[in-house]
């Protein structure tokens, strides 16, 4: 009771400030307002004055005409008065011209040009913050006040306790923007002269609730989803949530807004930054307030990223027919999700007739994994087999030719054996899209899997006293050291995460079978190489399995041979070679089952990293042969060694030399990488070229593989480090996208002015929307801009003759695709359709290229302690990792080559821009008064 009073006096107190605040802005708008007034009636008197003094002087000048004409020199006056008149125009034309110059020459430069974008900036913060203050506003009036009210009547939903923790400092946060924008908005009335440095002097000491807003925003997500089970609660918040305010957006997507406002403010910081002018007089304002916000985004980032993952667990537990209750855990986290094919459910070694197979939903999370089928909008789980616990569970990679009757099972097909209480135990045999697909699943359960049975049982140390397995156990774990610095986790029931670490701490961390972790794993994995190599990440691999087994055998005093001669100098792969042949009874038997155990954990853990190194990021030992050689030779030496390797360390490595072979037999999962060489980029006819021929879902599908596979082309490591700006050749998968986009957009245009009459080219028009429609339903927001761009070029859209034939709902449906696709703030109806949807999905990878390039300009990779920054890996990682889920998710769509080629060479073939405005032209002049159109034609 005594927390909430202090509460209540620091917001009581925090509201007064605002409204001192508040009123000093009021008493200078009226001195300004006074002011204005002044100065209109000063600028009234001087017009007059002028007035009068300019008919003074054409008095004079009446007067000297006429007493010139009396003394009789009227003709000298004239020649006189036609000189000044003929020298005064003279004047006049050069001082214009000279000044037209003057205009053309700023217009055209750097500096003008800059100005420009940089009031694009500023008019883009105050209609994003206009869309914040609105969302703040839904939050509080369509949310918290009705809730309040629920909360106080005689059979409430839930407590005023709850109440207070989901929402707190909503309101706050609702009446800071206000003021905020209020000051944007008297600021921007003054335009071009814009001052706004102090705006965000006022701001940045408020920020302190952010910081209370993100600390409780976990407890906030789990304190709601505690109140979704009583049903009373859960019906009175879908009744809110289906208002038409509400915009269709849920309660914890509201919450979520003012986490995503901070990294906002950062981005248009950086953008207003880089067009100001190193003297600009709020520059240096605004690079403070930059680097507050920037400190602030990644104290937000680490706070919220175990709260993004319960919202999306949050979010596929309401997709679920009837919930599902296990996905309430909050310390269960999402990992991947992707399209399935069951192939048979067994028991008893009985093929069971009675289930559904065919393509399923799954999903895995760390401690469960759910297999759903689509039923309309709902997912549906089965009960016998739907929902799989992963400590309960034992997963077949690999099984013999007897065991199935298809053998392409075996290659993309694996099996998970349901230990749970029933008497009779279940075999699920689950096929992949491709061997990638199935290895990448395979290695995530396994993951999941390992750190499940390491948290049951006690991790030995060789020679120390044992320790739980758990973190969590050991404070002295996450202790922060010279070489390393944990983040503070505002939750004492998270465990901290790594934030500065020097390389050897974070390489210890990543074998140490006491951190075990998707999260780490996954993260360590893809940004490596902002930081180190693959060769010492591989020699610290080799050294500590060497370690261990050197534990458990006694070396000879010569029984290190030498490195081999293809590896670097001053490798650390040279500390430790490969052990002769000894057995584990050489040592004393009072010591050889903790030796044999702590030997089988870590070898265990060395083979589960190489595993997912090589199934996730095979691309590293394709670009160095080198690191391939390396590791062939460490897995021969260790599986010449059959007597130190235990049963599960046998089948480790069996595994991994069969994940090498898959990796460098398997192809694409569209055969469409010769088609795209040969025909991309190729000159034709274009005019013999048309998609009037190809049916609009055969075009939307071939359209979708095109793109997906380029999408999969793309490799990790040409996300990091801003490589596509850098150095294209870094991320050539990456260029071309971008350069395919613009050529798309292109031929899209070209098709639309080929046509030589009106009706030809509405109906084009239509087709084409129809085709983007189609692309919605797919997912593939990538060509749906691509097309919505080509049909909104100002070449096109100039055809009013074309576009008056065009159907009225048809133009509805593209203006509806406009706002799917539409940049306003940085692609928020793209980004919130793409988490809406299912995948498999095509995302346009420039919104995450924006992202991408915001934390690499706002986080620096080292600290001033030349510490590596692993909080903005984590940041890479967390973007780059959604990309990669949509790369391993898979169209169950067949190519067909000739519509793949057609839209290639038409692609290779459109128009460049001027010849598209020249076209555009030549077909509606702009002084056309009537069209030709074939009214006989449709454009249905």
């Amino acid at each position: 009771m005594l927390r909430v009073e202090k509460d209540c006096v620091e917001l009581q107190v925090k509201l007064q400030e605002v409204q001192k605040r508040l009123q000093t802005e009021q008493a200078t708008k009226m001195e300004y307002q006074t002011f204005t007034e002044e100065q209109v009636i000063t600028i009234k008197r001087l017009r007059d004055e002028n007035f009068k003094l300019k008919k003074h002087i054409e008095e004079l000048k009446m007067e000297k005409y006429k007493s010139s004409s009396e003394n009789g020199t009227a003709k000298n006056s004239e020649e006189e008065r036609l000189n000044a008149l003929v020298s005064s125009v003279a004047h006049r034309w050069y001082n214009l011209t000279r000044w037209r110059k003057i205009i053309d020459m700023y217009v055209k430069s750097e500096h003008a040009d800059s100005m420009k974008k940089r009031n694009r900036v500023l008019w883009q913060l105050m209609k994003s913050e206009e869309d914040y203050v609105s969302q703040l506003g839904t939050l509080v009036m369509c949310f918290y006040k009705p809730l309040k009210m629920a909360a106080s009547s005689s059979h409430p939903p839930l407590s005023h306790a709850q109440l207070n923790l989901i929402f707190r400092n909503c309101e706050t946060l609702f009446y800071i923007h206000q003021i905020f924008l209020q000051g944007l908005q008297v600021r921007m009335e003054k335009w071009p002269v814009l001052v706004l440095g102090d705006l965000f002097d006022m701001l940045l000491p408020l920020l302190v609730v952010y910081q209370d807003f993100v600390r409780n925003h976990a407890s906030s997500l789990e304190v709601l989803t505690q109140c979704k089970h009583n049903h009373n609660f859960y019906t009175l918040l879908e009744k809110h949530e289906n208002k038409p305010a509400a915009y269709g957006y849920s309660l914890e997507m509201y919450l979520t807004f003012p986490i995503q406002r901070i990294p906002g403010y950062v981005t248009l910081l950086n953008q207003l930054l880089a067009f100001t002018p190193p003297d600009h007089v709020e520059r240096v304002k605004f690079e403070e307030a930059r680097s507050k916000l920037q400190e602030l985004s990644v104290v937000i980032y680490e706070q919220t990223s175990d709260s993004e993952s319960m919202y999306k667990t949050l979010s596929i537990e309401k997709m679920i027919s009837g919930g599902c209750h296990v996905l309430f855990d909050t310390n269960q986290h999402f990992v991947r999700q992707g399209m399935l094919r069951l192939a048979a459910v067994s028991s008893k070694n009985t093929v069971r007739k009675d289930v559904k197979l065919g393509p399923k939903h799954c999903f895995l999370f760390t401690n469960h994994m759910l297999i759903t089928e689509r039923i309309g909008e709902q997912l549906s789980v089965n009960k016998e087999y739907g929902l799989v616990a992963l400590n309960h569970c034992i997963l077949i990679e690999e099984f013999c030719e007897e065991d199935t009757p298809d053998r392409t099972h075996q290659e993309v097909g694996f099996r998970m054996t349901l230990l749970d209480s029933s008497p009779d135990p279940r075999t699920i045999t689950l096929v992949a899209e491709c061997p990638r697909d199935k290895a990448s699943w395979t290695v995530d359960i396994s993951q999941c899997i390992e750190n499940l049975q390491s948290e049951t049982s006690s991790h030995s140390c060789y020679g120390r006293s044992s320790l739980s397995n758990d973190p969590r156990s050991d404070p002295r774990l996450f202790a922060d050291g010279a070489t390393i610095k944990y983040s503070l986790r505002m939750n004492s029931g998270q465990t901290p995460k790594v934030r500065y670490a020097s390389l050897d701490k974070l390489l210890e961390r990543l074998m140490d079978a006491r951190f075990l972790g998707v999260e780490y794993l996954n993260t360590f994995l893809l940004t490596y190489r902002c930081f180190t190599d693959g060769h010492t990440v591989l020699g610290y691999i080799i050294n500590t399995y060497y370690d261990a087994l050197a534990k458990c055998i006694q070396l000879p005093d010569n029984g290190v041979p030498e490195s081999p001669s293809y590896l670097p100098k001053n490798n650390i792969f040279e500390k430790h070679s490969p052990p002769p042949r000894h057995s584990l009874t050489s040592i004393g038997s009072e010591s050889v089952f903790m030796a044999a155990k702590y030997y089988s954990e870590v070898a265990m853990r060395v083979f589960n990293v190489i595993k997912s190194w090589i199934s996730k990021y095979y691309q590293d030992f394709v670009s160095d042969p080198s690191l391939h050689q390396r590791l062939m030779i460490f897995l021969d030496q260790v599986a010449s060694n059959e007597s130190n390797m235990t049963q599960c360390g046998r089948k480790a490595v069996n595994i991994i030399h069969r994940s090498l072979a898959l990796q460098e037999a398997s192809s694409a999962a569209y055969p469409i990488g010769e088609i795209y060489n040969h025909y991309f980029n190729k000159s034709g006819d274009y005019s013999c070229l048309s998609s009037l021929a190809v049916d609009c879902e055969v075009m939307a599908q071939q359209l979708t593989i095109l793109e997906h596979w380029a999408l999969t082309e793309i490799a990790p490591n040409e996300f990091l480090d801003k490589s596509w700006v850098k150095d294209k050749e870094r991320a050539p998968h990456i260029c071309s996208i971008m350069q395919r986009c613009d050529k798309m957009s292109n031929m899209v245009a070209s098709e639309v002015l080929s046509g030589e009459t009106a009706s030809t080219r509405a109906k084009t028009i239509t087709r084409w929307i129809n085709v983007a429609t189609l692309c919605r339903k797919y997912n593939n927001f990538a060509s749906l801009l691509q097309v919505v761009a080509g049909l909104t070029f100002s070449a096109i859209q100039r055809l009013k003759y074309t576009w008056c034939i065009v159907p009225q709902e048809i133009k509805a449906e593209l203006n509806a695709l406009k706002e799917v696709v539409s940049v306003a703030n940085r692609f928020k109806n793209m980004k919130a359709g793409i988490k809406r949807c299912d995948p498999p999905c095509v995302p346009y990878v420039g919104v995450y290229l924006a992202d991408l390039i915001s934390i690499e300009e706002g986080v620096q990779n080292l600290n001033s302690n030349g510490l590596i920054n692993f909080a903005k890996m984590r940041m890479l990682a967390h973007t780059i990792l959604e990309i990669r889920l949509y790369q391993q998710t898979y169209y169950d769509l067949k190519v067909v080559p000739d519509v793949v080629k057609h839209i290639l060479v038409n692609c290779s073939n459109a128009l460049c821009e001027d010849k598209i405005f020249e076209r555009s032209y030549t077909l509606e002049p702009r002084n056309q008064r009537s069209p030709t159109i074939d009214h006989g034609a449709s454009c249905a």
